[in-house]
């Protein structure tokens, strides 16, 4: 299983290191980690789209839903390629349900 985030434009690959610390990347951050723990065959990659602009084209669902309503669409989340949450980072809750 495979967990995509595909984040809007950030500091850094994290987005936590900015002059004002966003507890939700935090949250995420967090959650990411006991993904992992708890979910060993599933990996969590995140992409920045001012870094890594090609990710963004290669799934098709996330590249028309951003040519459609914007980078303010960001973030969108996809498990195996589908979309599952847009505009907002799912809940550790959210994400277990697809796993």
């Amino acid at each position: 299983m495979k967990i995509e985030i595909y984040d809007p434009p950030m500091c850094c690959s994290s987005g936590i290191c900015g002059p004002s610390v966003d507890d939700t990347l935090i949250k995420l951050n967090e959650n990411i980690e006991i993904i992992k723990n708890k979910y060993p065959d599933a990996s969590v990659e995140r992409y920045m789209i001012t870094q890594q602009p090609l990710k963004f084209r290669e799934n098709e669902a996330v590249y028309k839903m951003i040519k459609e309503k914007g980078r303010e669409i960001l973030p969108i989340t996809t498990i195996d390629g589908k979309i599952i949450k847009y505009n907002e980072y799912p809940t550790l809750d959210e994400i277990q349900t697809y796993l």
